[in-house]
């Protein structure tokens, strides 16, 4: 039973004929006929009965007209609560983010943010993750999207949301002699990245804390350069096959999909960060900001099911039935 069927019931019974119903619905006589086939077919009972004049409702047939009516009434009625709700989400809402997630997830969620709520303005704040932090505890974002789970920890809601794994990223066709060997590998344990030069951000940011704290566990010393200030600038030198970096893969999707650069999977150990959904407490009971806030783990989770963002979800709300992985091929 849906919809359409209850509708076309309701018309043919008002209009006491098939035809009359296909005039004011601007539907094909047959089309009518199907549906009220399938629909008496499906409750088993007779609907109507069929004269020279046209059709008149049989004694289930009223009984069934008072809960068509009821039905689509509710359905309207729901649909005019949702449209309500959409009409009073209004406002601007600010995300703070680093720039490997506002890459994954910023347009995707511009895009479903415009289709549902057009009412709310979307602001993106991007910058490294202690900058993130910082912008949060000053309330000058409404949500943030961080690796720390612990800043202000009372003061907010905090969602785990992702637990990214962290790839070795290199050219395809690297120009850098010392890379040749590099690029025929599906996988590097942590402690040989020791022998190679890496790109790497402020050293006040997430990822080059959680390498420091991995190298030191393991008595090495990483060597390191300053990255570009953007990355996609820095990802641009290394797809030239002129560098190595460390990222998770919601900083290089695009290019891995164009096969521009490749992941290299990071062994002994295996490298992951916690990505953190955390929503001002002051912003608690806005509209805008909690439509946001749902909008951004739907948009996690469908970024993790097409594996544009690798790990493990953590937030399990809006995950796909069944998850391809593709481990094996985007380091292979």
């Amino acid at each position: 039973m849906n919809t359409k069927q209850l509708e076309y019931f309701l018309a043919t019974a008002e209009q006491g004929s098939i035809s009359g119903a296909a005039k004011i619905l601007d539907v094909a006589q047959p089309a009518i006929s199907l549906q009220l086939a399938n629909l008496e077919h499906e409750l088993k009972i007779k609907l109507f009965e069929r004269n020279f004049r046209g059709v008149a409702l049989t004694t289930a047939g009223e009984q069934f007209e008072e809960h068509a009516r009821l039905i689509l009434n509710q359905i309207d009625k729901a649909k005019l609560e949702i449209i309500g709700q959409q009409t009073q989400c209004k406002g601007k809402v600010v995300v703070g983010l680093s720039q490997s997630i506002c890459n994954v997830l910023s347009f995707q969620l511009q895009t479903e943010l415009e289709h549902r709520f057009p009412n709310v303005e979307l602001a993106f704040r991007v910058g490294p993750s202690y900058k993130v932090e910082n912008w949060f505890a000053d309330q000058k974002i409404d949500i943030a999207l961080c690796y720390n789970a612990e800043l202000n920890k009372n003061a907010a809601t905090t969602l785990p949301l992702l637990s990214e794994k962290l790839y070795l990223y290199i050219s395809p066709r690297p120009k850098n002699p010392s890379y040749s060997e590099l690029s025929l590998y599906g996988s590097i344990p942590f402690e040989s990245l020791q022998d190679y030069e890496l790109f790497m951000p402020d050293r006040r940011d997430a990822l080059p804390m959680l390498l420091a704290a991995e190298a030191d566990n393991l008595g090495i010393k990483l060597k390191t350069r300053n990255a570009f200030g953007q990355l996609m600038t820095t990802l641009h030198y290394i797809s030239q096959g002129f560098g190595l970096a460390i990222y998770p893969s919601s900083a290089t999707c695009h290019l891995e999909t164009s096969k521009q650069i490749r992941a290299i999977k990071i062994i002994q150990p295996e490298l992951k960060r916690d990505v953190y959904l955390r929503l001002s407490d002051h912003q608690r009971k806005n509209a805008a900001v909690a439509a946001v806030f749902e909008l951004i783990r739907e948009t996690t989770a469908n970024a993790h099911a097409d594996n544009s963002w690798r790990g493990t979800l953590l937030d399990t709300k809006y995950r796909h039935p069944s998850v391809v992985n593709i481990d094996s091929a985007v380091v292979g």
